[in-house]
C-alpha cells in the first residue's frame, strides 16, 4: 500500500487529458502531445484525477485522487527562469484517493509526499483504509484460497541525504490494524484473524537516477532492515529485511538497458500475508510467497523516436521455502513487451503499457513511469 501515493503522483502527470480544454497539451518544440506545462501551470491549487487499476491480483478498476501540488518560491522562481530545468524538481504533493476494483476491493485514504531543502530530506506518510480481495497459495500448491484483508494502513517514510552525495540514510515506520479471513470452505471454514502488525526499520539508500519516475540512466539501490515488535503497537515479534539495486544505462543514442536484483526475507513469526512475494510483470501480488524471495530482470527498449520507445523484458525468480530452499528451487519466469511514450518531456515522464506473461497467466499493466 506505500506505493499507493508514488504511483498515485505519476498518475496525475499523465492523466491531464482531463484538464481544462484551455490547457496547452503540444510541446512548442516539436508541436506533440505533452503534458509538461499543464502541470507546471498547476503547480498550486486541487486539482481531481481520475486513474485505471490493472493489477491482476485485484482485478480491473479505477478511482480518483484529489491532488494538492505544493511549490516553494525557490522551485517557481527556477521555473520562470529556465522552464527545462524543471526535471529536476521533485514534486511534493498531498493527495486524498479512492479506489475500486471488479473484485470487490476498495481502497481509500489520504498521503502526503514531501521534498524539501533542495532534495536533501524526502519524506512519505499516509493512512489508508482498505478492503482487499486476493488469493491466497499454500506454498508450493496451485489450490486458490480466497483472501480478504480489511483494515487501516498508517505508515512514515523519511531519508536525509547525506552532505551533497547521492547517499541517503532513512527510517520508516509502519502500523497496521486488520481483519484478515481465509475461506478455506464456504460451507465450513472460515478462518479470521484480528490482529495488529507494527514495525520499525532503518536503510541506507543509493539514488544517481536523472528522473525519479522513469529512469533512463543511473542507479537506485537499497538496504532495509525493519523490526516488527509488540513494543512498537503490533501482535508480532519478527524481523525482515529488503536488498535490492536497479540500473539504468544507455546503450547507445536510441538503445537502452535496464537491469534489477531484488531480495526479500521475513523471519519465523511473521503473520503469512506479510510474508514476501516475487514482485515481477506477470505475476499477481501474493502469488509466489516464501520466507525469502529472489528475482533478477533485465529490459531493454528502443527509442522508435524521441517520443515513442518499444521495450522487451524478461525475469527469473526463486521461492524460498521451507521443503525446498533457493539451492533446490524451481525458477519462476517472466517475459513480456511494451511501449511507452514521453507524456511530459520537461519533467521526464512517461507513460504505457506492458503486456506480461508469467508462469501460469498473461497480464496487462498500465504503466505510469518505471515499472519497477
Amino acid at each position: 500500500m506505500k506505493k499507493i501515493p508514488l504511483s498515485i503522483i505519476s498518475l496525475t502527470i499523465a492523466s491531464g487529458l482531463h484538464a481544462p480544454s484551455h490547457a496547452n497539451f503540444f510541446d512548442p518544440n516539436d508541436g506533440q502531445l505533452d503534458l509538461s506545462q499543464w502541470v507546471l501551470d498547476n503547480a498550486t491549487g486541487f486539482l481531481p484525477i481520475p486513474f485505471v487499476i490493472t493489477e491482476p491480483a485485484v482485478g480491473v478498476g479505477g478511482g480518483a485522487a484529489l491532488m494538492f501540488f505544493h511549490e516553494t518560491d525557490e522551485q517557481k522562481q527556477a521555473r520562470k527562469q529556465d522552464p527545462e530545468s524543471v526535471e529536476g524538481i521533485p514534486l511534493s504533493v498531498s493527495g486524498l484517493v479512492g479506489a475500486a476494483t471488479s473484485n470487490g476491493t476498495k481502497i481509500y485514504g489520504g498521503f502526503h509526499s514531501g521534498n524539501w531543502k533542495d532534495d536533501h530530506i524526502r519524506y512519505l506518510g499516509g493512512l489508508f483504509h482498505a478492503d482487499i480481495n486476493l488469493n491466497f497459495y499454500e506454498p508450493s500448491s496451485s489450490l486458490a484460497i480466497p483472501l480478504n484483508i480489511a483494515g487501516n494502513y498508517f505508515f512514515q517514510d523519511i531519508d536525509f541525504r547525506l552532505g551533497d552525495s547521492p547517499w541517503f540514510l532513512g527510517a520508516d515506520y509502519s502500523f497496521m490494524s486488520s481483519t484478515t479471513k481465509l475461506e478455506f470452505d464456504a460451507n465450513t471454514r472460515i478462518d479470521e484473524l484480528v490482529s495488529n502488525d507494527a514495525g520499525l526499520g532503518v536503510k541506507l539508500s543509493y539514488d544517481s537516477r536523472d528522473h525519479l519516475f522513469s529512469a533512463r540512466s543511473g542507479t537506485f539501490a537499497r538496504l532495509q532492515a525493519k523490526r516488527f515488535s509488540p513494543n512498537l503497537g503490533g501482535d508480532f515479534d519478527y524481523h525482515s529485511e529488503h536488498a535490492f539495486v536497479q540500473n539504468y544505462q544507455r546503450l547507445a543514442k536510441n538503445w537502452g538497458l535496464a537491469l534489477r536484483a531484488d531480495y526479500k526475507a521475513a523471519s519465523d513469526g511473521a503473520p503469512f500475508y506479510a510474508k514476501p512475494y516475487i514482485d515481477m510483470r506477470g505475476m499477481p501480488a501474493m502469488r509466489y510467497q516464501g520466507d525469502a524471495v529472489a528475482l533478477a530482470e533485465a529490459q531493454v527498449s528502443y527509442d522508435i523516436n524521441t517520443r515513442w520507445t518499444v521495450l522487451a523484458f524478461a525475469g527469473i525468480g526463486y521461492q524460498d521455502l521451507p521443503e525446498q530452499r533457493f539451492k533446490n528451487a524451481e525458477p519462476l519466469y517472466s517475459q513480456g513487451v511494451g511501449v511507452r511514450y514521453l507524456i511530459a518531456r520537461q519533467l521526464g515522464l512517461r507513460t504505457g503499457v506492458d503486456i506480461a506473461k508469467g508462469p501460469e497467466e498473461w497480464t496487462l499493466n498500465i504503466q505510469f513511469g518505471s515499472a519497477w
